[in-house]
Order: C-alpha cells, then structure tokens, then sequence
C-alpha cells in the first residue's frame, strides 16, 4: 500500500517511505507555500444513501461492527424507515460513491424480481444537502529572523487571533453555511489550527470561495507585515462516506449548523492522509474503514465520548496527489479526555497520515 503522508506536503524528494507511510521531514525543511488546486474539479454529485442493518432484539446499537452488519442472521427490515425513527448506526455514501466507499464486505442489495431486495441491508434514499468542504491546514508561525523575536512573543496567540478574524469574515460574507476553527490541544503540533467551512453549492461556487478564502489567508498572514511565516494547505473536499450514530438529523434548514449540534463538550479527531496520484484506486478506497483508523475509533472508543459521526472528505482536485481527512466528531470527548486519547498512540503507530486531537474555539 502507496499511502503516505509528507508533513506539510511538501512537493518532490522527502525521505525514504516504509510501513506505509513517508518520514516526516525536520521543520528546517518545511515549504512556505499554500497549495494551488487544479483548475478543474471533480463533479460533485448529490443523491445519498443510507445503509444499515435492521435492529436485533438484545443487541446494543454500538455493539456491532459493520464488518458484521451484512450478517444472514438479521431479518429484512419491512416498514417504512425514515431519519426520525432512524435506531441502528448507518453508512450515509453519495450514489457516485457507493462503488469505490461501500466497504469491502458489505454487499449491496441485489433486487428480487418483484422489486424486492433480498438483503438484511436496510436502504433508504434522503435528500442531498448540497455541501461542500473547504479545509484550511495551518502550521505553526515560525520567525522570519529567529535572533529578533522577543522571548515575550507569543506566536500561537497571534496565529489564533488571524485565523479568527478569517473565519469571522466568512461568517460576516454569508458564503459559508457554517463554520468553525479548531483548535489543537496537544503542544507542538504540526497543525495547530484547522480552519473548517461547509458551502451550499446552489448558493456560493466552491471555486469562488476557495480563491476567496485563499487570497484572504496570504494576506492576513502575509509574513513581511506578520514577521513569522507558516505553511498554508487549503483544499475543497467532497464528503465520500460517513458512519453515524442516531438519533440523525439532515433537514435542509438544519444543515451547516454547527452551533445546532455542538455543545461545550463536543471535541475532534481528525487525520490528515496524502496519497500518490494513481494511487487512489477502487480496492484501496474500499478498505478505507482499516488505513484511516475509523474501524479503530468506531470499536475502541469509549460509549462515554459521544461519537456523532465519523466522516471521510476527500479533494476534489482532478490533478495531483490525493488529499483525504478523517473527522470524527464526538459529543462528549472533552468531558474526560484522558479516556479518548488512548487510541491517538495507536493510531499514529500505524506510521500513516497525521492525527490529532482539537476542540472547537469559534463556531458559526
């Protein structure tokens, strides 16, 4: 398997790769650069399906893995089936998607000749809500001229008040249905704030906000006038396959909230992947529940961290390396976080992509 990951992508050479992932380069040879997308984007594709198992008598909604949500054993679910009612945890995959992000294992359900599927897979179609993802990679502000910064500087500080003042001035646009910063709560982390946007495509184009967005960051951190400089990784993403955890809601009014949903508790993991290009093919894309970790979180994680969803994005760049971000989102993680933050060691043992844990600081 090609996966690897390049700290702050880094284009060209970069260390021998082994176990799967590259070595990670020292800061000296970090680039000071924000990534250029390709003038042409993949097409987003909107219809959704949901997949998920009936409801077993004696059986605990997170108690089974989706390796075991095809199982024989499950009767086929007859009654009408709709988000409200929705009592099982569920694959939610775009149409054009289902082919490469079903995982592998889990087939789909072949209809009968009557119409019927034959299947103990509960499908149900929902509406699109039509969004797309614009996640902004900081690295850490590092002086032009180290022998001039004050020891009384504090660069965290500074680099937390621009990236606020970015995301307000979406809010303040409207281009954006929602929004929120995301803070790092580990020291000396290689991306201390990530800056996440979600776009209604009827209303703002993607490409628009994206150049947007861009010319707005190398401003703000514009290093002649901010005397530190940082890498800047900014990127559209489709979302390609999500677990959730009920009770769901994707009413049209309701999607983008982010101060719907969220509350004083609510905490990330999130890991960052970069994959060849070439590499991104159908059979390594279906086992994607095993390289990103998100069948490690989904078993491992403790009842008492809250897990809402785990999302997989992908860029929608039609040209270079593949881009791939892991988000789980979690309801109660920072209530005790010392019970979630076991599984980080391991995931990050398995030497492939970046993983971190951040909390919410601004939200819209």
């Amino acid at each position: 398997m090609n996966l690897m990951f390049r700290k702050h992508f880094r284009e060209g050479g970069g260390g021998k790769s082994g176990g799967g992932g590259s070595k990670l380069q020292p800061k000296a040879n970090r680039t000071k650069r924000s990534r250029d997308m390709g003038a042409q984007q993949e097409e987003i594709h909107y219809r959704t399906h949901l997949f998920f198992a009936p409801s077993r008598p004696g059986m605990d909604v997170g108690e089974v893995g989706y390796d075991n949500a095809a199982g024989t054993s499950a009767a086929v679910r007859s009654e009408p089936i709709s988000l409200s009612a929705l009592d099982r945890d569920c694959f939610i995959i775009p149409v054009h998607s289902v082919d490469r992000f079903l995982p592998a294992g889990i087939p789909l359900p072949a209809p009968s000749a009557d119409g019927k599927t034959n299947s103990p897979l509960s499908i149900l179609e929902v509406s699109d809500p039509k969004l797309c993802i614009l996640v902004h990679l900081m690295s850490p502000l590092e002086p032009i001229d180290p022998m001039l910064e004050s020891p009384l500087s504090h660069p965290l500080l500074k680099q937390r008040a621009v990236a606020a003042e970015l995301v307000s001035e979406v809010q303040q646009a409207n281009t954006a249905v929602g929004g929120m910063l995301l803070a790092n709560m580990e020291k000396n982390a290689d991306f201390p704030f990530i800056s996440y946007y979600l776009i209604n495509t009827t209303q703002t184009d993607p490409s628009h906000f994206y150049s947007g967005i861009r010319v707005s960051s190398l401003s703000k951190f514009e290093p002649k006038s901010l005397k530190y400089t940082a890498a800047h990784t900014l990127d559209l993403y489709s979302e390609v396959a999500a677990i959730c955890r009920p009770p769901l809601v994707l009413a049209p009014n309701e999607s983008g909230s982010f101060k719907k949903t969220q509350t004083p508790a609510t905490g990330y993991i999130i890991s960052v992947f970069k994959v060849f290009e070439g590499d991104d093919g159908e059979r390594f894309e279906k086992n994607w529940l095993y390289w990103t970790g998100a069948r490690m979180l989904y078993r491992y994680l403790p009842r008492a961290a809250g897990l809402r969803r785990i999302a997989l994005h992908k860029s929608t760049s039609q040209r270079g390396d593949k881009m791939y971000l892991l988000v789980c989102e979690c309801a109660d993680l920072l209530k005790d976080i010392s019970s979630a933050a076991f599984l980080i060691p391991a995931l990050r043992a398995r030497l492939c992509g970046y993983t971190g844990l951040y909390k919410p600081i601004q939200v819209f």
